[in-house]
């Protein structure tokens, strides 16, 4: 694509694929793509081929800006750096599993580094994204199988069988899916996966005796239950990218327990945050191995500050011809090759650096209650503080503005009264919001900006009770995952709301039929 109009990036394949599919809208481009890889039709992969370049997953980008469901499903897909350093602590396999696959950014990374793959497994829960996945599959020409399902409950919607070709794969469908009961038992080197974060799932009971799960990850949430699942599936490892929480959450404390007393678990990284597109929230890679070398040992690596800042530019995607001709900037943070790099040495060498890595035995992360927050483990030395070496004050500010960003991307309305009966510390936030004021006035002569605290505010006003997105670019996660919930009640309330206004309607309809309730008056 032409350099020139790199902020135009995305608008310029959106309109070549609208017009390569012969379609007006981006929902319909799908069901194009089902039909090229069900068809084998080689002349629109060549076609395609023509269109994009090698810089990033052009469908993936497609499907991200503009019909990927970050509310109900949770929807965000992996960067490519991201996908870079999953595939190297993979390594190379014969065979390989991918969970919630999305359009297939970690699969691809590994067909891309690892020529001698022979099988990939994905499973995708979303019906829509799977021509997508399958579509990506093919342009490098994968052989295995696609599962459009859910990985938790097992239950399977379709399949796909994928041949290795001349130069793409070829695809059928399978229509008898009791096949699963011998393909599942086929085994999978490595499991890879992003899988939905923070979402609720349905434990199976005891009668049910899944052998994924030893021990049962709280309803609440189901992180750890996709972990146990993709540990189950593989022979060897399992990598997933997973939300920090994971590390430290007391509801999920038994399940770590578990991982660390069967001495599964290899290494913990935390990562930068800021990586995906679409979300702040901070991540972290698990690594899971049932051949670990480092036996009764977990490496434990702070990778948050050991990344590079990448700016790009974007046309505006969204609200009419206002916003298309607006050029946007952001930042994300990636992993450079050196970055990547650095994470494998210390985990090949076993390598402990000051405020990087640590490596803790099992015992000892048992005496910390099982956490596994790579930082909780490094000793702090009165040295770094009375060092004159310090970082730059503006580098320094810049990360506390980043926090306070964050903080501030959701800000909350609400009477005081109704605060202090929800337990807030009203006087103590006031206290807060000064000193940060303070703190602004005084970094000015020194030409650095500090941002105020800006995510609380009380009123009033009676009953007001109101949370806001108070970012222009960041949608924050905790908006996100009450939308969910809001949504559920009210799709609950309009069924019962339905079945109250049959229940009326049957009762009335009597006394309307024989004119007992006079209706002719009414307009």
């Amino acid at each position: 694509m032409n350099n020139e109009n790199k902020h135009l990036e995305l608008l310029e394949f959106k309109n070549k694929a609208l017009e390569l599919c012969n379609v007006k809208e981006t929902k319909d481009i799908g069901n194009v793509l089902m039909e090229t890889v069900l068809n084998h039709t080689e002349d629109f992969y060549n076609k395609y081929l023509e269109i994009v370049d090698d810089t990033k997953d052009w469908l993936q980008a497609l499907w991200q800006y503009y019909e990927a469901d970050r509310t109900d499903k949770k929807q965000d897909y992996t960067p490519k750096s991201l996908c870079n350093l999953v595939s190297a602590l993979a390594g190379n396999c014969n065979c390989f599993y991918d969970c919630c696959g999305g359009s297939g950014a970690l699969s691809i990374d590994m067909l891309k580094k690892y020529e001698q793959i022979q099988n990939v497994y994905v499973e995708e829960l979303d019906e829509n994204v799977i021509p997508f996945l399958l579509f990506n599959l093919c342009l490098h020409n994968a052989s295995g199988f696609v599962v459009n399902g859910n990985v938790l409950t097992q239950r399977k919607i379709k399949a796909y069988r994928l041949f290795s070709g001349t130069k793409y794969s070829k695809v059928i469908e399978i229509h008898d899916l009791n096949m699963f009961k011998d393909v599942e038992n086929i085994p999978l080197d490595v499991s890879i996966s992003n899988p939905p974060y923070n979402i609720k799932w349905q434990p199976p009971t005891p009668l049910e005796m899944d052998s994924r799960f030893p021990v049962i990850p709280p309803a609440s949430n189901a992180n750890y239950a996709f972990v146990l699942h993709c540990l189950h599936r593989a022979t060897n490892k399992a990598i997933l990218i997973l939300p920090n929480g994971i590390a430290s959450q007391r509801t999920e404390s038994e399940v770590r327990k578990y991982l660390i007393d069967n001495d599964l678990i290899e290494t913990v990284i935390s990562l930068p945050n800021n990586m995906f597109e679409c979300t702040s929230i901070a991540t972290c890679i698990m690594v899971l191995n049932k051949k670990k070398k480092n036996k009764g040992k977990v490496t434990l690596i702070h990778s948050v500050e050991n990344c590079e800042t990448e700016e790009r530019e974007q046309n505006g995607q969204f609200g009419g011809k206002s916003h298309t001709n607006r050029t946007y900037k952001k930042k994300y943070n990636v992993l450079s090759d050196e970055n990547v790099q650095k994470i494998l040495d210390v985990i090949e060498n076993q390598q402990e650096i000051k405020q990087f890595s640590v490596i803790k035995t099992n015992e000892q992360i048992a005496e910390k209650k099982y956490m596994l927050a790579p930082s909780m483990y490094f000793e702090v030395d009165i040295e770094d503080f009375t060092d004159t070496q310090h970082r730059d004050f503006k580098q320094i500010a810049d990360n506390i503005n980043y926090i306070s960003r964050m903080q501030n991307s959701c800000k909350l309305v609400i009477n005081e009264t109704i605060a202090k009966q929800l337990g807030f510390d009203v006087d103590l936030y006031k206290q807060s919001n000064g000193n940060s004021k303070s703190m602004k006035e005084q970094m000015k002569p020194l030409g650095i900006d500090i941002e105020v605290e800006d995510y609380i505010q009380f009123t009033k006003n009676k009953n007001e009770f109101v949370f806001k997105c108070n970012d222009k670019e960041i949608l924050p996660e905790i908006l996100l995952q009450f939308l969910s919930v809001w949504k559920n009640q009210i799709a609950l309330l309009n069924t019962m709301q339905n079945q109250y206004l049959a229940e009326l309607r049957n009762a009335m309809l009597p006394d309307l039929m024989s004119g007992k309730i006079d209706v002719s008056s009414i307009k």
